[in-house]
């Protein structure tokens, strides 16, 4: 999945709607349906789904595509470093060659100048006229081999500099593929989005219509055993069984002892060795790994995720608290305790709480032990099926649930802050 939007909460409702580029608008959420609405809702994902998945893999074969250029020049690439070091190479060996000749002819010219020039020997040829011919004769070759050597000269010099420059070229030619190279690569991290979340919690679109499925099977199976018709609205359906989501008066901490590590809102952190700033939906409660966790109230569980890339193995539940309806969220957790469908009050153990990045490896969004709350309006999976719906609804859960202040411990469930 690469790379996370930063946001502030301020906007965050609607920056959250990003996880549908896979499940893009799919249909206006409505309040408590009857099952043939509910089966005709997911018949309408469905179809939006398979068009979706065509997107996909058009966007995916453009990945593809990008990635084999991206290859390409780095092949390319890797091919001009080893032009420009043979190049590099070259040079030095001209260098060195200048060099030897350079020393090579100083001696030859050294040797000629002292031979036909030596004191003794030029008082020599002063005198002796058939002498002086030969020292004019020496002088000649030391001349031309000088002459010659500026010529050698001249021609590795040429050479240096057609080397150089094209050294320049080459070097100028991995700088515009590096900025090719970037620029493919935003694109890549551009279209991966378009297939990938990265918010804490957000599903792909074929984890989500499996929960949405397991949900309306569960549904069926509550209307055969109560004997409601298809048509009748689900919520009319459970209120003659009350006890299918029992109602409750009051919000308890999901944990009994521990730390508020991260307020609900904006925040930075270090993630992976890199500083991230981002909207945080919820309550972290920092807790020893494998620490029982508890509904903050009693309710139905109505989604299970497990191992998901960020936010880990979570599970979802549906409250009805002094007459209003919540669904409460908890992510990463070491292990889930709870299935689809399950009644549990605030005592049941839902889940062992993880997060550490050590054990917990396919968690990538967390630093740490701790257990993230999160809490939205109306009931996911019944009154609502996208997760960017329930996504959106989130609030503060401090305003139902009483927690201390940020690095505060707290000993037990109510004490109250």
């Amino acid at each position: 999945m690469k790379v996370i939007k930063r946001i502030s909460y301020v906007v965050l409702a609607f920056c959250l709607l990003a996880s549908q580029v896979l499940l893009p608008d799919f249909l206006p959420e409505a309040e408590a349906k009857s099952l043939k609405a509910l089966r005709e809702e997911l018949a309408a994902i469905e179809q939006r789904y398979q068009e979706n998945k065509d997107k996909q893999e058009s966007t995916q074969a453009e990945i593809d595509r990008a990635n084999q250029e991206v290859n390409r020049i780095t092949k390319e690439k890797m091919q001009l470093e080893e032009d420009i070091q043979a190049l590099k190479e070259e040079i030095d060996k001209l260098n060195t060659e200048i060099e030897s000749k350079n020393e090579e002819i100083k001696d030859i010219i050294s040797y000629y100048q002292i031979s036909a020039t030596g004191e003794d020997a030029y008082l020599e040829y002063v005198f002796m006229a058939a002498d002086f011919t030969d020292f004019i004769y020496r002088f000649a070759i030391a001349e031309q081999l000088s002459d010659y050597n500026d010529s050698l000269i001249e021609e590795y010099e040429s050479l240096i500099r057609q080397n150089q420059e094209k050294t320049e070229e080459l070097s100028g030619k991995i700088i515009e593929l590096d900025n090719k190279s970037k620029e493919l690569e935003s694109t890549i991290n551009r279209l991966q989005n378009d297939l990938n979340t990265t918010i804490e919690g957000a599903l792909d679109i074929e984890t989500e219509l499996k929960a949405i499925r397991e949900n309306i099977a569960n549904y069926e199976k509550t209307y055969k055993d109560y004997g409601c018709d298809e048509n009748e609205d689900y919520a009319a359906c459970l209120a003659r069984h009350p006890d299918q989501l029992p109602p409750d008066t009051a919000f308890w901490r999901p944990v009994i002892s521990g730390t508020v590590s991260s307020n609900y809102g904006m925040r930075t952190y270090v993630l992976n060795g890199k500083e991230v700033t981002e909207g945080h939906a919820g309550l972290d409660f920092a807790v020893p790994h494998n620490t029982n966790v508890y509904p903050i109230a009693n309710g139905r569980v109505v989604a299970v995720f497990n191992k998901l890339s960020c936010g880990g193995n979570q599970v979802y539940i549906a409250h009805t608290v002094n007459g209003k309806k919540y669904t409460s969220g908890y992510m990463h957790l070491a292990s889930i305790k709870v299935k689809v469908g399950d009644i549990v009050t605030k005592d049941s153990v839902i889940g062992l709480s993880g997060g550490v990045p050590s054990i917990e490896t396919w968690d990538h969004c967390s630093t740490g032990g701790h257990v993230h709350l999160q809490i939205a309006t109306g009931h996911y999976m019944i009154d609502y099926f996208l997760w960017s719906a329930y996504s959106s609804r989130t609030f503060n859960p401090r305003e139902v649930v009483n927690a201390p202040g940020l690095r505060q411990k707290f000993s037990t469930r109510t004490q109250k802050f």
